[in-house]
């Protein structure tokens, strides 16, 4: 065979091979094309979706598959999967979030009412609660709940780092474990993406049970990536639990040296709330393990008609919103739109990403039309720098609506809080953003007790002493008027 011969032979293999790829990836991007039209939450993102498989099909193609999805596939499936072993257990968490779909089960005279009803989630009681000002407060209350425990402790957080507040509570787990107290541990890979191997060796070999929320579990969600436990929350034999804003790591005490303060609030509870709060994370175990948890102490289901008083005489004050992209609706969402539509005087929003979606943009828009104070306060400084760009967008649509936005200026501001009038306050780790709105499990607790209204009150006012107004006209350089712009079309994904 001559060089020639050899040459011609190549060519057309090559030529056969470049083909066959070419009809694959059309086809590959057809589907995705219908995929998308079929199942991106909105027209925006569609198009875009659309116009960029077509023109950059090699770069888009594998980023469609990891980032498009909003809906996260086999979490209610393997709480069916548990229903079937353990169906006490189940029906007990289900009773403990869900009330009758599509169906009024409070009198909507209140604000928590308002909320609950819209969540489809029912009412309950808080019997004791701390708002927790900042990391100190935060992680010295839950060392001092975790020292406490003689049964059991459920942990979960989106981020743990192997540092001095890591390690420290890694002593308290261990301590109790040693004890013989049942101490259980979920965290999200991604979040965790730097968590060294020794730190969980660490935890396992003293007998706590560490397990990644593992969103990418079997062959529909390998691909999963872009969805995130997002959840901070601690539950303590059942009668007391802390949830909130803060992660575990040295940053969440503002020593990090990179933001200076770091302005978070978390909140303890006690009483029948910390039922909904230990059903969340049973929720989380059935998905990441395939396990009940046998030693879960269940308090008598708190089933009385919001009309009727509890023995302490007071009504109902505390509910649990748990949201997440396994949801049949988008919740997150609804949350906030119903808090907006509840607020009579004031509606006051601390977000530290201001990246809204289109149905939470329209409730604040309507609260204000109706005279209500609407504030958002937002960080000065940027931890994420695409989602800060984003947010000058969304700055200049509320300004221009007369919608004040602020800019807290004493260190990061990272907590997560919605006051409404005087009658609820919401904390937890759901920001105002698209990723915690569609793409993140979340939960927030809402207390509608007076005395802790006014506390909350008292420390938002504070909040917004350390901030300016920002001007939404204000001109900004050419490079950060193009990273705004470029930013605002990943929203959808931020």
């Amino acid at each position: 065979m001559n060089d020639l011969t050899i040459d011609i032979f190549l060519s057309d293999h090559w030529l056969a091979i470049s083909t066959i790829a070419t009809a694959m990836l059309m086809i590959s991007v057809a589907y995705s094309i219908s995929h998308a039209l079929r199942n991106v939450r909105t027209s925006q993102a569609t198009v875009a979706w659309t116009v960029a498989l077509i023109s950059l099909p090699i770069i888009t193609l594998p980023l469609y598959w990891v980032l498009a999805r909003n809906k996260f596939e086999g979490y209610r499936e393997a709480i069916r999967e548990v229903s079937s072993r353990q169906h006490h257990s189940e029906s007990t968490v289900q009773n403990e979030l869900h009330t009758a779909s599509c169906t009024r089960s409070t009198t909507l005279n209140s604000a928590i009412e308002q909320v609950a009803d819209v969540m489809d989630t029912p009412l309950s009681r808080a019997d004791a609660f701390e708002l927790l000002i900042d990391g100190a407060a935060f992680f010295e209350c839950m060392y001092a709940e975790i020292a406490k425990a003689s049964d059991y402790v459920y942990i979960e957080f989106f981020i743990l780092r192997d540092d001095d507040v890591g390690n420290k509570l890694a002593q308290c787990l261990i301590d109790r474990a040693h004890a013989g107290v049942r101490v259980r541990v979920l965290y999200d890979e991604v979040g965790c993406l730097r968590l060294s191997n020794s730190y969980l060796s660490r935890l396992s070999q003293a007998g706590v049970e560490v397990l990644p929320f593992n969103t990418r579990q079997g062959w529909v969600n390998r691909f999963q990536i872009n969805f995130r436990n997002h959840r901070k929350l601690v539950v303590i034999d059942g009668k007391t639990a802390i949830v909130g804003g803060l992660n575990v790591g040295s940053e969440y005490l503002g020593s990090s040296g990179k933001s200076g303060r770091w302005r978070d609030t978390g909140l303890k509870v006690a009483g029948p709330i910390t039922n909904k709060i230990q059903a969340v994370f049973a929720s989380d175990y059935y998905w990441a393990a395939r396990k009940n948890l046998p030693e879960a102490r269940w308090r008598i289901a708190d089933n009385k008609s919001p009309d009727n008083r509890s023995e302490t005489g007071k009504d109902f004050n505390a509910v649990c919103c748990a949201t997440g992209p396994a949801d049949l609706r988008p919740r997150a969402s609804m949350m906030f739109s119903a808090a907006a539509q509840a607020a009579k005087s004031k509606l006051w929003i601390c977000t530290p990403y201001l990246v809204p979606d289109e149905a939470s943009i329209v409730a604040l828009h309507m609260a204000k039309a109706r005279g209500v104070d609407v504030r958002l306060l937002i960080p000065d400084k940027a931890d994420h720098l695409l989602v800060y760009l984003a947010g000058f967008h969304y700055v200049n649509e509320f300004t221009e609506a007369q919608i004040p936005v602020y800019r807290y200026h004493d260190g990061f501001m990272h907590q997560k809080c919605v006051l409404i009038d005087d009658q609820l306050a919401l904390i937890g780790s759901t920001n105002l953003d698209n990723r915690s709105l569609h793409l993140n499990f979340e939960m927030m607790i809402g207390i509608s007790d007076q005395d802790f209204i006014q506390t909350v009150d008292k420390m938002l006012t504070e909040d917004f002493e350390q901030a300016s107004q920002q001007d939404g006209r204000k001109a900004r350089w050419w490079y950060e008027r193009v990273g705004t712009a470029v930013a605002r079309l990943s929203s959808p994904i931020l």
